[in-house]
């Protein structure tokens, strides 16, 4: 059988076959699951994509921690094990400016899986290793106190594993004066739960985020002149990625009053950066709703902020062609989508994962058209995009990997293949159930009840079943 020929059954351009053959490609499960049914191999082809992408992600986890090894260093682990009570506590004040408000939320004192943690930073010096000691900075009887643990420790308090001593819930002293580093200490700190909240999921990090917020004003209140700026536009971006996880969890009422108090206090700050990206946002939260028209105007808005980032400039285009698929305008859509593209080829590169914008990247961008493609009935060219973003999407990023699977298993359903969607769709499922995603969870069940036509089939049987399972 020719490339040409197979590329026909599959269906796939002869390139891709291609690709396939000398390693440059490894498409998604659907390719392989047809090119079972065309070659016959007894199930030899699926047993080699499986094991491929277990070893992938493998790899991609090593190279993630061994970057995260040369960022932050190796450490000792500080924390005491599971169940007991006490955790070192470094010098008082060693963190001027900096205090938290945690306490015991299940009754015994200590703090468990409501994750409530209290200002996290990066403290280097003092004989461990510059920048390899994480550090909760909290108040306990009326003074400050430093609790140091090791990375990992901290992701395993995240996960509800460990437990910390009950700290009294304080505001910031009147008397202290706020040190300008806070500002760097809550980057850094909101960089960290932004990983986290992919690795573990958003209702493993809201309770702290929303904590966060509430110190950072208190800060903010004592502050003056630039500081009080700086601060203001610090409240701004954590409210944003409060409204975030609210929306991944669900609650858009909460989302939608976040990504509100967002955009005031980036006014406030006169953060035009930050202002053209919560426009975007506005824009994109429009998208699925009964505004829609308001997308595309949103998204101008964003455009017209002279100074923005490319990157935000990016994200406010692929708003502006959701904005166009709204009023049916394919070339309109293209355009935008290509404009997006030329802005990330352009744009330089940014400091880390918490950049604006920083998502704005091409599998990215083939997601989103993707999602135009199956709004203006394409499903082919939906599939195709999907399937471009969803191969190429960093393993790390696993919520949103989750949240394109689930798209390509609408784009499949469209193309009338409800097998594959159902093979697609479980795949998601698998994704929602391991980070909590609302959203993910929320699109496969509305392919769900879609498929029950089709619940003869057993690829479907076994996805409507799984998703009874899991609730």
């Amino acid at each position: 059988m020719t490339q040409l020929d197979l590329a026909r059954r599959v269906p796939v351009s002869r390139t891709t076959i291609a690709g396939v053959e000398t390693g440059r490609q490894c498409p998604d499960r659907v390719f392989w699951q047809r090119c079972e049914s065309a070659l016959g191999t007894g199930g030899e082809l699926l047993t080699g994509y499986d094991d491929y992408r277990r070893l992938k992600q493998q790899l991609d986890q090593e190279r993630a921690d061994a970057a995260q090894r040369a960022r932050w260093g190796e450490v000792e682990d500080h924390m005491p094990p599971p169940g007991t009570r006490d955790v070192p506590v470094a010098d008082a004040g060693r963190l001027p400016g900096v205090v938290g408000a945690v306490g015991g939320a299940d009754g015994r004192g200590g703090l468990t899986a409501a994750v409530q943690l209290a200002g996290v930073v990066a403290a280097g010096g003092d004989g461990v290793g510059d920048e390899d000691v994480v550090t909760l900075a909290a108040v306990s009887d009326g003074r400050v106190v430093s609790l140091r643990v090791s990375r990992r420790a901290l992701l395993e308090l995240a996960a509800g594993v460990v437990t910390l001593p009950a700290v009294t819930a304080m505001d910031v002293p009147r008397s202290s004066a706020v040190d300008p580093a806070v500002v760097d200490y809550f980057a850094q700190l909101r960089a960290f739960l932004v990983r986290a909240d992919d690795r573990l999921g958003g209702l493993t990090v809201l309770s702290t985020v929303e904590q966060q917020i509430a110190l950072i004003a208190a800060l903010r209140r004592q502050a003056r002149g630039k500081l009080r700026d700086r601060l203001v536009s610090t409240q701004a971006r954590w409210s944003e990625f409060a409204g975030w996880l609210a929306d991944d969890l669900g609650d858009r009422t909460a989302g939608e009053r976040w990504l509100d108090r967002a955009g005031s206090l980036a006014q406030e700050a006169d953060d035009q950066e930050f202002w053209a990206y919560v426009l975007a946002r506005r824009a994109q939260r429009m998208v699925p709703t009964s505004d829609e028209d308001r997308v595309a105007v949103l998204a101008r808005a964003a455009l017209r902020l002279p100074g923005t980032p490319a990157l935000v400039r990016a994200f406010a285009a692929v708003q502006q062609a959701h904005g166009s698929v709204a009023q049916g305008d394919v070339s309109g859509f293209q355009a935008a989508i290509e404009r997006a593209h030329s802005l990330v080829a352009d744009a330089s590169p940014t400091s880390g994962d918490d950049s604006l914008g920083s998502f704005c990247t091409r599998p990215y961008l083939a997601a989103q058209e993707g999602e135009g493609w199956l709004r203006l009935r394409q499903p082919d060219k939906a599939i195709g995009s999907f399937t471009a973003a969803v191969n190429e999407w960093p393993e790390r990023y696993r919520r949103e990997r989750g949240v394109y699977l689930s798209r390509t298993a609408h784009a499949y359903l469209a193309a009338s293949e409800p097998g594959h969607a159902a093979t697609v769709a479980a795949e998601a499922l698998t994704v929602a159930t391991t980070t909590g995603s609302a959203r993910v969870r929320r699109d496969v069940a509305a392919l769900a009840q879609k498929l029950e036509p089709f619940r003869g089939q057993r690829d479907v049987r076994h996805l409507l079943d799984q998703l009874a399972t899991v609730g």
